[in-house]
């Protein structure tokens, strides 16, 4: 990766949906060039995904107690329904973020992390401002 490769990830940062032939005007190579390029930083695993970024209303952080032998299968289905899942130490065996633009999706995902199977107690922490 050079310093081409680093441009264009930091103008694909502040805009995932830039064009090709926009990029390429900023970085001083062809349309073709940057859509190479950015195949194979896509094939190297160097970008993972695009995305976009949004103003979430409603943040909540979801303590799970889980069956001591099935928290790694807990992890994996927590992870289909939060958008970050950590296993950590202490009390609880999982710690998950979830963003929701409303408080009904919020209880929602909470609640079906609750059904899980192996789920033996939650805790939810709900942000109140930055």
């Amino acid at each position: 990766m050079d310093q081409i490769d680093l441009k264009i990830l930091d103008i694909l940062k502040q805009n995932a949906r830039a064009k090709y032939v926009n990029i390429a005007k900023m970085v001083g190579l062809t349309e073709g060039a940057v859509r190479r390029r950015i195949k194979q930083l896509k094939d190297e695993g160097v970008i993972r995904r695009f995305t976009i970024e949004t103003s979430i209303e409603f943040e909540g952080i979801v303590l799970i107690e889980t069956e001591p032998a099935k928290t790694k299968d807990v992890t994996q289905e927590v992870k289909k329904i939060a958008d970050r899942v950590f296993e950590v130490s202490g009390e609880y065996d999982i710690a998950a973020l979830i963003h929701a633009y409303t408080i009904e999706e919020l209880n929602s995902k909470i609640d079906e992390i609750r059904r899980l199977p192996w789920v033996l107690n939650t805790k939810t922490l709900i942000k109140l401002k930055d």
